[in-house]
């Protein structure tokens, strides 16, 4: 399969959006703050605190891995966007921070960390897996990196690939344990799943393991497009409406992760109109006629956000919605995991949106790829 651009874009929507975005697939936020004390000052705190921890004391003389390949060669350097760290010797004890890809990642591994995030469950992943972690903090990702509890956990790697924005924080985290992050920044729509898996398969000496992953994401993603051949040479337009104050988001831009997803895996044509929103994602009311596509998929935040778009005399004229080749799937503010689709029939598969964003792993896309063409495009005529 070809690789995808990995140009740095950044949609002047994302920040903000991408707040909404985890509150409606389930990923709420508390109140809890970031210290400002030392990474060393977290240290010695967090191994005291640690201490009486009767969960971490068993846990701490034992491996959570499998058992290693010995393909890596230690000391293995780790090149990240803000330095390099190293690895003397192959971890025991993996941290993971960020989004829920790096924690897929370990699962894909079967490989179970000693910290992670407060995580709604998602649909690809084991509940059993979720209760073997030794510590599931109370924050999210949309919260601080809590510094101190990354600490008391003893780490000797912390996973944060394509997580960390500010050269200060990775200082920080490195001054707990190496740290694996993505060599260089990017969107979070650029970054390739099974890049991902390679680097921490490395890192934890497991890499025949992340290959056999990826191989076998792939033959089911293969499995899937080879079920709708009517997908071939068709093009599709997904998009986010995210309301009046941050306007509707061209998901399927050139180059990103759900344009690739579209097109490498499920076998839908480029869309000559992604172009046009490589360097700014939303879509003003005057270009919605660059929505179109033999398909239009637009997920919307609200009932009332889809009302007042699909009112638009400019909406309606869209080849695509005029022709009933177009799906309006609105969020749940009571259940995150389902969509209300164009009949009002809640449908799973909320949290493929996501997926298609930045969630992209060896285990959420395949179900994600299902969602969306046994799901999502159901009710589409493409012949």
């Amino acid at each position: 399969m070809s690789q995808f651009k990995t140009h740095k874009r950044v949609p002047t929507i994302v920040a903000t959006a991408l707040a909404a975005l985890l509150v409606l697939t389930g990923c709420s936020t508390d109140d809890s703050g970031n210290s400002e004390s030392t990474a060393a000052d977290a240290t010695d705190s967090a191994a005291d605190e640690s201490s009486g921890d009767e969960n971490s004391q068993q846990q701490s003389g034992e491996s959570l891995l499998p058992e290693a390949e010995g393909t890596t060669q230690y000391p293995l350097v780790l090149d990240t966007w803000a330095g390099e760290t190293t690895l003397e010797e192959r971890p025991e004890r993996v941290a993971i921070i960020g989004f829920n890809s790096n924690l897929d990642v370990m699962e894909s591994l079967d490989a179970v960390p000693v910290y992670a995030l407060t995580e709604d469950p998602w649909p690809w992943r084991s509940e059993e897996f979720v209760e073997s972690i030794e510590h599931v903090d109370t924050a999210t990702r949309g919260d601080d990196i809590q510094f101190e509890t990354i600490a008391s956990t003893q780490p000797d790697l912390i996973i944060a690939s394509n997580f960390i924005f500010e050269e200060a924080d990775y200082e920080r985290l490195a001054a707990i344990a190496p740290v694996l992050e993505s060599p260089e920044q990017m969107s979070g729509d650029q970054v390739d799943w099974r890049e991902t898996s390679r680097a921490v398969g490395e890192a934890l000496d497991l890499s025949t393991v992340a290959e056999e992953t990826i191989t076998a994401a792939e033959k089911e993603i293969t499995q899937i497009a080879k079920s709708h051949p009517e997908f071939a040479g068709k093009t599709i337009t997904v998009g986010n409406d995210y309301g009046a104050e941050w306007g509707l988001s061209y998901y399927t831009v050139a180059g990103g992760t759900a344009e690739h997803a579209m097109t490498e895996y499920l076998g839908f044509a480029p869309n000559p109109q992604a172009e046009n929103f490589v360097d700014e994602d939303v879509v003003s009311d005057e270009n919605l006629g660059m929505l179109d596509g033999d398909a239009l998929v637009i997920i919307y935040a609200d009932e009332e956000t889809r009302e007042a778009r699909e009112a638009m005399p400019l909406f309606q004229s869209i080849p695509a919605v005029a022709d009933g080749r177009y799906v309006g799937l609105t969020f749940d503010e009571d259940n995150p995991t389902v969509l209300a689709n164009n009949d009002g029939e809640e449908i799973e598969g909320a949290n493929a949106v996501w997926v298609l964003r930045r969630g992209e792993s060896a285990i959420s896309l395949p179900w994600a790829l299902d969602v969306v063409a046994n799901n999502w495009l159901a009710d589409i005529d493409f012949s």
